[in-house]
């Protein structure tokens, strides 16, 4: 076999090409995960290429194994015995009795095969792999993940990308053309039915149709190519924290997230740093219960609870506090559908094919005239079972 050709043969068999693709994923980790100095430019990109070289790839291997499918020699010559036979037979009688038994040979009769179903799971192997690879590809290529804060006021234009707070996209992502505009109609704090809130949206398309429905986490609203849900309820009181009631020490707004877990009865939590004090708030919803823990270094200076809406004002000492008004947000996310359908199916074939290709051996034989004998190379273990009849 030339050097062409065995070239040809290592990018298209060998397993170990395959390993070059696991070098990019193994950085992309060690980056992310370690922070290490790579010399990755990010991280999404880097990934997003070397997959489809690997894709292109494994197209190639396919391909390939598609062309044999249907030839008698499948896998060549090339490679090694794994045990000898010396049936003490003339390699032409050898050759009848293999060739009766199912074998197919090279034109100099010297190699020979068995046509064998592992080969079908080396097939379903990169065909799998091909479907996964490709629909990830893809999905990526033309990734929109959008995330906004809205609340109840004017309709949002899902189309415009300046509604989004934080927005992914792909390379070959465009703005969104499809997407009516989003409208709250009513926010619905967390209750036994909503135990992480929901929100009630309509819908506005161009030709004057309007849809209304209840999103709730974490249910996706399908929409097109599209999926909207909410994932959570966000509130965002305005403090107003002073010294003697002149002095102000803080004025701003805070973003309460959900606690995984309520600590003391409040489902919300977020924190604040302002020069030399730091401070913590908590919420609950249902009762408007709000407690501000405020500290300088040790010194705990305020741990009060107030009631929006229904106390004006807090004090501990000569340090006061109040809610001067209450955000209410829910943070939806806008999400162009992934294949998932199809990537699961890619990886079933991928599974299924190497089940097989492990299961089923190969049935390979050389034949080699040793002074008027014929000295038989196997792999598998067909060739023994025939010439070991009668």
């Amino acid at each position: 076999m030339n050097k062409g050709a065995t070239l040809l043969r290592g990018v298209l068999v060998s397993p170990w090409p395959l390993a070059i693709f696991l070098v990019i994923p193994l950085l992309a980790v060690l980056k992310v995960a370690w922070h290490l100095p790579l010399p990755l430019p990010g991280v999404k990109i880097p990934l997003l290429v070397n997959n489809i070289c690997l894709a292109l790839l494994v197209a190639l291997r396919l391909a390939y194994y598609l062309v044999r499918l249907g030839s008698g020699i499948r896998y060549g010559a090339t490679g090694t015995p794994r045990y000898t036979l010396d049936p003490a037979e003339p390699p032409e009688r050898v050759r009848e009795r293999l060739t009766a038994g199912g074998f197919r040979f090279v034109e100099n009769g010297s190699y020979g095969e068995k046509p064998d179903f592992g080969y079908w799971g080396t097939v379903l192997v990169y065909g799998g792999l091909l479907l996964t690879l490709a629909t990830g590809a893809f999905d990526n290529l033309y990734q929109f993940s959008g995330t906004l804060l809205d609340g109840q006021g004017r309709a949002t234009d899902l189309n415009k990308l300046e509604s989004y707070r934080d927005l992914l996209t792909g390379p070959l992502t465009g703005s969104p053309k499809q997407l009516p505009q989003l409208k709250i109609v009513r926010q619905i704090n967390p209750n036994k039915d909503y135990p992480r809130g929901a929100t009630e949206v309509a819908f506005l398309f161009p030709n004057g149709d309007a849809k209304k429905t209840i999103l709730k986490c974490p249910d996706p609203f399908p929409l097109g190519s599209f999926d909207i849900y909410m994932s959570k309820m966000v509130y965002e009181p305005k403090l107003l924290v002073t010294i003697d009631k002149v002095n102000q020490v803080f004025a701003g707004s805070v973003l309460l997230d959900p606690l995984v877990t309520p600590e003391h009865g409040y489902s919300f939590y977020g924190a604040f740093v302002n020069n030399n004090l730091d401070g913590e708030v908590f919420y609950q919803p249902e009762t408007s219960r709000l407690k501000l823990t405020l500290r300088q270094g040790s010194l705990v200076l305020v741990d009060k609870e107030l009631v929006f809406q229904g106390d004006r004002m807090q004090s501990s000492g000569n340090i006061d506090f109040a809610v001067e008004r209450m955000g209410v947000w829910s943070e939806l996310h806008v999400v162009h559908r992934r294949h998932k359908p199809l990537l699961m199916a890619g990886a079933v074939l991928a599974v299924l094919g190497l089940i097989l290709r492990l299961a089923v051996g190969r049935q390979r034989v050389w034949l080699e005239n040793v002074a008027g004998s014929c000295r038989v190379g196997a792999v598998g273990t067909a060739a023994q079972e025939i010439l070991t009849q009668g």
